[in-house]
């Protein structure tokens, strides 16, 4: 894994952002643009630090705060140099690479493919949520299903894999409510790559609250609680058999505040089940895990759902 110091996430400098969770712009120059020589600079001081045949480095993931198929934020000769150094080196054979879907273009993909080769390239699009209300006036992602889709056809046409990001608990979504969300966004995926007559990955990523966020202004006040360490493994559990799907971490920069959790006393014995999950795709890893904890998340279910019902405020689908 490598992070670009670079300018970071366009569309959270901008007026529609930033997304409600996102802290993307501490990990940033806040805008300040960043020369393609620095930039690259910048990753060959990181690939000498590192043995590739020995270390048997066959995946990296480059991660700038942002959209790497953005000019404004990526220059294209900085692109095109990165991974042109990424398909020489042995024996790295997939590239994982982020954007908004509304870069992912014919440019910018066919120069990415012809700068890597033939090597893997996946590229991460945060789409969060299939549902509008909560991907656009919960989230404030900014786009639509049909943008998503649209970058589906492209990477198909040029031979990439969707890695979809899907956030499990957004602000102002309940708990049942960010379940259903989830899964039903994952069969979402699926089926809109099946279309597109491509391969699908899903990463799950369970909301963890980080500092100068809209996210940790509402959990200082008592308005926020991450998920269930009991909603991640339903959620896995329900979605695994839809196709691909990963569990993300809970560790980030900047580091978080608040993560998901049960009671304190099986958190543990959860995340090294969820370590097996990832490790493994064996739903089995998930299965005999228990806690008396079940029964308070069980009754959250059905007490915040009756709540939220109740309140004329809350915003349906």
């Amino acid at each position: 894994m490598f992070g670009f110091l670079a300018p970071g996430c366009a569309y959270a400098q901008g007026g529609g952002g930033p997304c409600t969770n996102c802290a993307f712009p501490l990990a940033s120059t806040r805008g300040v643009m960043v020369t393609a020589d620095d930039l690259v600079a910048q990753f060959e001081t990181e690939v000498a630090a590192h043995d590739f045949v020995l270390e048997d480095i066959r995946e990296v993931d480059l991660y700038n705060s942002g959209s790497f198929l953005n000019n404004d934020e990526i220059p294209p000769e900085a692109r095109r140099r990165v991974l042109d150094r990424l398909g020489g080196l042995d024996p790295v054979e997939c590239v994982l690479i982020e954007s908004r879907p509304e870069y992912v273009t014919e440019a910018s993909l066919g120069a990415a493919r012809r700068a890597l080769g033939p090597k893997r390239l996946e590229v991460g699009i945060g789409l969060e949520s299939a549902a509008d209300r909560i991907r656009d006036k919960l989230i404030h992602k900014g786009f639509t299903r049909a943008d998503f889709e649209n970058s589906l056809a492209v990477l198909a046409r040029h031979g990439a894999v969707p890695l979809a990001y899907v956030l499990l608990k957004p602000l102002e979504v309940t708990e049942r409510e960010a379940i259903e969300d989830s899964v039903e966004t994952c069969r979402y995926v699926h089926a809109k790559a099946r279309e597109a007559g491509i391969e699908s990955k899903v990463a799950l990523q369970p909301v963890f609250v980080q500092p100068e966020t809209a996210l940790a202004h509402a959990h200082a006040s008592g308005r926020y609680r991450p998920p269930w360490l009991w909603s991640v493994v339903e959620v896995v559990r329900r979605a695994a058999p839809l196709g691909p799907i990963h569990v993300g971490t809970k560790d980030d920069f900047p580091p978080p505040v608040a993560v998901r959790a049960n009671c304190g006393r099986c958190d543990s014995a959860f995340e090294a089940a969820i370590d097996a999950f990832n490790a493994s795709a064996d739903i089995r890893t998930l299965e005999n895990l228990c806690c008396e904890c079940k029964v308070r998340w069980a009754s959250e279910l059905v007490q915040r759902d009756s709540q939220r019902s109740l309140n004329p405020s809350h915003v349906g689908r």
